[in-house]
């Protein structure tokens, strides 16, 4: 597999290129998703509702997310001719990003927001099905750490830009111009490091088999559902956060409607709350930046999972205070440590499902399948969390984001059951 490739995709340069797209989906999905989808949604329905029709919204738009990048990682697989070819998936998902941004940057309506973000996860499937299976497909085993940790550390610096980008623009058609403007540039750049790659080979015998078939044959192996859930834990943890953060922010200093951040006091009423979460996200980002680091140099030696389990406690320590605090200063610091072992995290989990895929001759179809681990927990973290959030708050201040934050924090600390069992990795 990936010997039998061009020796370049070992090299730094070629990470680099390949991880350009990763780059632009973190930098797309981590601001619009931490900051502006809930603030659009805060300024068209009741503030007392906004978390449970966020959470609706977020929710039903990841059913089809659950099964897409599947979809097309078979179709990819299968289908031959001009589907064989990587870089065409690329340009059809980055092509319709636009036309999705287009759609929700003017959204003046609960319905055509959600048309405009369904259409943004349907246009991400299409190039994250075959692009996943890459790094398993064209990347030999002992390099995969390498490509892993590059790959988390460039979703990092996506968080970071766009939360950089966000905090000087403000403006949201300012922030939705930029995301289209990096998402076109990046994607570009993904497809010339990748237009050399040879087409993908098909395999006849695979045709014959149906999608449903196709999409859960990896769950027949006790190593892949263990990856599979264990990233589903991690995922909805995380998601019941980011999800809510902004909105979190904005209730917990309602009464004064300005947040004092060391020297900086974010005092208009009109972004505060934009603003510290903002911080927030950069700091996540910043921080995991050393994180990815930290496991580019040494994920290879000490393995991924003892990575994976030394982030998820760290996730979780750093939860736990926040959800007794209104000094946002804490906060911070808490989020510092969050974000190191996000970092940790996001370098590692990748190889990890390269490494125990059942049939690596179908990496795009399988690798498709565990980033369903991903998507499907936004429909319980949108659907239940945003609704149980509102209903605790109204019986007192503040009480649904404890709940939020307490079990995502036990959430990260059962996660780490489910890494010592899996044999398949190291």
């Amino acid at each position: 597999m990936g010997k039998a490739s061009s020796g370049y995709v070992n090299k730094f340069g070629w990470n680099l290129g390949f991880s350009a797209y990763w780059f632009a989906t973190s930098y797309k999905w981590f601001i619009l998703l931490f900051v502006f989808l809930p603030k659009q949604v805060a300024d068209i329905v009741p503030g007392g509702e906004k978390n449970t029709y966020w959470g609706l919204i977020l929710g039903t738009g990841a059913i089809w997310a659950v099964i897409g990048p599947a979809v097309f990682g078979r179709l990819h697989e299968t289908k031959g001719g001009i589907w064989a070819k990587r870089h065409i998936w690329l340009a059809i998902g980055s092509a319709g990003t636009l036309i999705a941004l287009m759609v929700l940057v003017g959204a003046s309506s609960l319905w055509i927001l959600a048309l405009g973000y369904f259409l943004l996860q349907l246009s991400d499937d299409v190039g994250t099905g075959p692009y996943a299976g890459m790094v398993a497909e064209v990347v030999p085993e002992e390099h995969r750490g390498f490509s892993s940790a590059i790959l988390g550390g460039f979703k990092l610096f996506g968080q970071i830009a766009s939360a950089i980008m966000a905090l000087v623009l403000k403006k949201i058609e300012l922030v939705y111009i930029g995301i289209a403007t990096v998402n076109l540039i990046c994607a570009i750049i993904t497809i010339l490091t990748i237009k050399n790659l040879p087409d993908k080979e098909i395999d006849p015998d695979a045709k014959s088999e149906t999608f449903v078939k196709e999409y859960l044959a990896p769950f027949k192996n006790s190593d892949f559902v263990k990856v599979w859930l264990n990233r589903m834990i991690v995922a909805f943890a995380f998601a019941s956060i980011t999800a809510y953060t902004r909105n979190f922010l904005e209730d917990t200093y309602a009464a004064t409607k300005s947040i004092e951040f060391f020297l900086m006091n974010f005092k208009n009423p009109e972004s505060y709350a934009n603003d510290a979460a903002n911080i927030l996200a950069l700091t996540i980002s910043f921080t995991g930046i050393l994180g990815s680091l930290f496991s580019a140099r040494y994920a290879d030696r000490i393995g991924r999972k003892k990575l994976l389990v030394i982030s998820a406690m760290i996730m979780a320590i750093a939860l736990v205070p926040i959800a007794m605090t209104k000094d946002f200063n804490l906060i911070w610091m808490m989020v510092a440590g969050f974000g190191l072992g996000n970092g940790l995290y996001a370098a590692a989990d990748w190889a990890l499902a390269s490494d125990v895929l059942p049939d690596q001759s179908r990496p795009a179809t399988q690798m498709g399948a565990w980033q369903s681990s991903e998507t499907a927990v936004q429909i319980p973290a949108g659907i239940v969390m945003g609704a149980l959030i509102d209903t605790l708050n109204r019986q007192s201040a503040g009480l649904g984001y404890q709940a939020m934050l307490i079990t995502a924090a036990t959430l990260f600390f059962c996660s780490t059951f489910l890494v010592k069992r899996i044999r398949g990795s190291h």
